[in-house]
């Protein structure tokens, strides 16, 4: 309607002037979704969970999707960009994790491997001891299992997460409901994968970590980004400062 009286105005001069000019139509003020993570007792519930013995299952044997959702929820890694690495991207000497690639994996057709979102989304993480550990068993436990489980491919490429049937990338999807299953059995709120990197962000904030360390971990592109994020937890922090300056000054 604007560009139609403008043009009523400048090209045509059937009007005088634009009688929209001044309206401004203020914006809908969108509402913030909650953020879904898991406290850090709920992420030890849903660990241990995943480690559990089901009964019946094809590959028990099998530790992937531990060292998976462990991997996750110590590095906040993007399910993307966890299941995008390789062996080369692990350091396992010096406890480090290479970042600068994201699996796009659409339903229903073929994955291929992306960039990540920014620049500031290549990054390289350190390992803690726990999941440096953890990938060192999952390197031996792969070849166990490709002896122990006749159906079980071993992988084509140096990929570190794969398809047991197939031996190619994990599917997204397949992780997602893998995912929602343990939380059912974990007797947990039904979340994503996702969720555990909200998760290493909301503990290592609330552990007292410096935001901007939180932040280039995450690979987020500003502080602003983490902080509007996680404003539930930057907001207990900045309450918790005020708390020790007044102690301080008094």
């Amino acid at each position: 309607m604007n560009s139609a009286l403008n043009e009523a105005v400048h090209d045509f001069r059937i009007l005088r002037e634009n009688p929209l000019i001044n309206i401004k139509i203020s914006k809908k003020k969108e509402e913030k979704k909650a953020l879904k993570f898991f406290t850090l007792s709920q992420t030890e519930r849903f660990l241990n969970q995943v480690k559990t013995p089901v009964k019946n299952a094809k590959y028990s044997h099998s530790i992937q999707y531990y060292v998976l959702f462990t991997l996750i929820a110590r590095t906040g890694l993007g399910i993307g960009e966890a299941l995008a690495l390789t062996w080369d991207d692990i350091n396992l000497k010096d406890g480090e994790l290479t970042v600068d690639k994201t699996l796009i994996y659409p339903l229903n057709t073929q994955p291929y491997m992306s960039t990540p979102k920014t620049q500031s989304s290549y990054r390289t993480i350190k390992l803690d001891d726990h999941t440096v550990s953890l990938l060192k068993k999952h390197r031996v436990n792969r070849h166990e299992v490709v002896l122990m489980y006749t159906n079980y491919v071993q992988p084509e490429n140096n990929i570190v997460f794969f398809q047991h049937d197939e031996g190619k990338w994990l599917k997204t999807n397949v992780v997602r409901e893998y995912f929602k299953e343990v939380c059912k059995r974990a007797n947990l709120p039904v979340l994503s994968p996702h969720a555990l990197r909200h998760s290493h962000a909301v503990h290592l904030l609330e552990a007292g970590v410096n935001i901007k360390y939180v932040s280039e971990r995450l690979g987020h592109s500003s502080i602003k980004t983490t902080a509007d994020k996680y404003l539930h937890v930057t907001k207990k922090i900045e309450d918790q400062a005020m708390e020790m300056y007044l102690r301080y000054v008094q």
